[in-house]
C-alpha cells in the first residue's frame, strides 16, 4: 500500500452521536456499580478519552496492549500481551473498551484472561463491529456501528502507526499510479 487514498467512512459529528449514545447506555447501565474500564490500546485510547468524559457515572480506568495485527492490514490470529492491566478487577463490573471487533480472537482472548480474575461481570463496548471478517463467536454489549469488511483509519486508529491523529473515520484503498 504505497500510496493509499483516505475515503471518509465517519464524520466527527457520527462519531460525537455514537459516543454520546453509548455513554448514555453505559451511564444508566452501571448506575451505583463499581465500573472498571479496560482500554485495549493503542487503537481505542480516542473512543475511549470521549467515551469517559460523556459518562454519569464515576470509573475506574486501565489499559491493556495487546498485538495481532503487526505491520499488516490483517490480524495474525496470534495474540501477544504487551502491556497488562494493573487494577485489581476481582468482583467488580468490568467493560472492555475496543475500537472495533474484528475476527474477535482479541476479545475472546482478554475476556478469557479477564475472567481468571473473577470479575462479578465482563462486558464489551466497541465503536465498530466488522462481522464479516468474525472468525470466533463473540459479541460487543455495547456497540457504536456495524460496518463493511474495509480497512479503516483514523480516531485512533492506525495503519503502521500512522492515521492515529485524523479526527474522522476512513476506509483505506489503493491509489492508482
Amino acid at each position: 500500500m504505497d500510496k493509499p487514498r483516505l475515503n471518509r467512512l465517519m464524520t466527527s459529528e457520527e462519531i460525537a452521536s455514537i459516543v454520546e449514545k453509548l455513554a448514555d447506555q453505559i451511564s444508566r447501565d452501571y448506575t451505583g456499580k463499581e465500573l472498571v474500564l479496560v482500554c485495549i490500546l493503542k487503537g481505542a485510547f480516542m473512543f475511549l478519552s470521549d467515551l469517559i468524559r460523556r459518562l454519569r457515572i464515576p470509573v475506574k480506568v486501565d489499559f491493556v496492549r495487546l498485538a495481532s495485527y503487526g505491520a499488516g492490514m490483517k490480524s495474525s490470529g496470534l495474540v501477544e500481551i504487551t502491556k497488562d492491566i494493573e487494577t485489581p478487577v476481582e468482583g467488580k463490573d468490568v467493560l472492555i473498551v475496543e475500537d472495533i471487533v474484528d475476527s474477535g480472537r482479541t476479545l475472546q482472548f482478554l475476556k478469557e484472561r479477564l475472567a481468571l480474575s473473577n470479575p462479578h461481570s465482563i462486558k464489551i463496548c466497541a465503536l465498530l463491529d466488522k462481522k464479516a471478517r468474525r472468525e470466533v463467536e463473540i459479541e460487543a454489549d455495547y456497540l457504536g456501528k456495524e460496518i463493511e469488511d474495509v480497512f479503516i483509519v483514523g480516531y485512533g486508529i492506525d495503519f503502521n502507526e500512522g492515521y492515529r491523529h485524523l479526527p474522522e473515520i476512513y476506509y483505506v484503498t489503493p491509489d492508482a499510479q
